[in-house]
């Protein structure tokens, strides 16, 4: 387990120890018609899916269920598959746009190469920061060229800029159970 001022980062195995969920349905595969039911826009241009955590959108080496197994299912009728707009982490759930022809895609990766398109990303965490919100400007470097995306501060990596707010704070004293202050929250 890593501390960094007022957030802990635990391992899965932590998780898993503490009493955290960190497995999914996703992770076991979904059927089709679960991920139709997934999707939350749909035009000429692109899909929307709200991909849960614990499905990988790429096929990798050590096989398992992954958001391309479901292509064939997303492609209402044109004659190619969608693809990728951009990625979210196995363990990341969220909205990923999928362009669903070349021409589409190729526009799609424009906007996010020109971070025309935003992205809001949510955590929840035990403790929390003393202020409502702030800057972390670590340069970052990959971990392991062999691992792909893991990365790790490094004075000679590349520039990462995160702003982040807290959203709001939870009263719950245990989030294993549940169990809440009742007069904080004023229920008594």
């Amino acid at each position: 387990m890593r501390q960094h001022k007022n957030f802990l980062f635990m391992t899965p195995k932590e998780s898993a120890q503490r009493g955290f969920a960190t497995k999914t349905h996703a992770s076991r595969g979904i059927s089709p018609d679960e991920m139709l039911a997934r999707v939350l826009h749909r035009d000429g241009l692109m899909l929307i899916v709200d991909k849960p955590p614990g499905l990988s959108v790429h096929r990798g080496p050590k096989g398992g269920p992954s958001l391309e197994d479901y292509f064939d299912a997303l492609r209402y009728g044109l004659p190619r598959p969608p693809a990728l707009a951009h990625r979210l982490d196995k363990d990341t759930s969220g909205c990923l746009v999928l362009g669903r022809h070349r021409k589409a895609l190729a526009h799609l990766g424009l906007l996010f190469k020109h971070r025309k398109v935003g992205k809001t990303y949510w955590a929840v965490v035990e403790g929390g920061p003393d202020a409502q919100e702030g800057t972390i400007d670590i340069a970052l470097g990959r971990l392991d060229d062999k691992i792909g995306w893991w990365m790790k501060p490094d004075p000679k990596g590349l520039p990462s800029v995160t702003n982040w707010k807290v959203m709001g704070r939870s009263v719950f004293t245990s989030p294993c159970r549940g169990e809440v202050d009742r007069e904080a929250v004023g229920w008594e």
